[in-house]
């Protein structure tokens, strides 16, 4: 791999798992709070894996890494191509999106069996501003970042 591309698949990862990290973490605290509080209600409950801001933040944490593996893999396919932008875009959407839905799909069984795979979702982390915002800030975020730590594009 050379320099050009690895230095495309670092910044694109880095960016894309901090930005995401940020967004879901934000999303997080911004629906349910940040204290005293899991996922549905308060937390009562004094033992690990209880759902605390400090376990659903580790898990963030690894979606993070994930997502950014995932980018890493786009930016060193793609990294001078128009593509990357559009690419790396609709990746980290995705995994925005669906980092919503695995946190929520987490507590299906709160819900009872006649639940669809979306309803979680759309009863515990839909928001109409703050799951649209965090999506927008989120992204510009990641493309920034990587733009910023990608440098001037240098010909191959």
């Amino acid at each position: 791999m050379g320099a050009s591309r690895l230095r495309a698949a670092l910044s694109l990862g880095i960016a894309g798992a901090l930005s995401l990290f940020a967004a879901l973490l934000a999303h997080e605290i911004l629906t349910f709070g940040s204290s005293g509080h899991g996922i549905i209600g308060r937390v009562t409950c004094p033992d690990w894996p209880c759902p605390t801001l400090s376990v659903i933040t580790v898990g963030l944490v690894f979606k993070g890494i994930g997502a950014g593996l995932a980018l890493a893999c786009l930016g060193a396919l793609l990294p001078h191509a128009p593509a990357r932008l559009w690419g790396a875009g609709l990746l980290w959407v995705l995994q925005y999106l669906w980092g919503l839905v695995g946190i929520a799909s987490g507590y299906r069984d709160q819900f009872g069996p006649d639940w669809h795979w979306w309803q979680p979702f759309a009863v515990l982390m839909w928001d109409p501003v703050t799951t649209p915002a965090l999506l927008i800030v989120g992204l510009l975020a990641c493309l920034g970042l990587d733009r910023l730590m990608a440098g001037p594009a240098r010909p191959s």
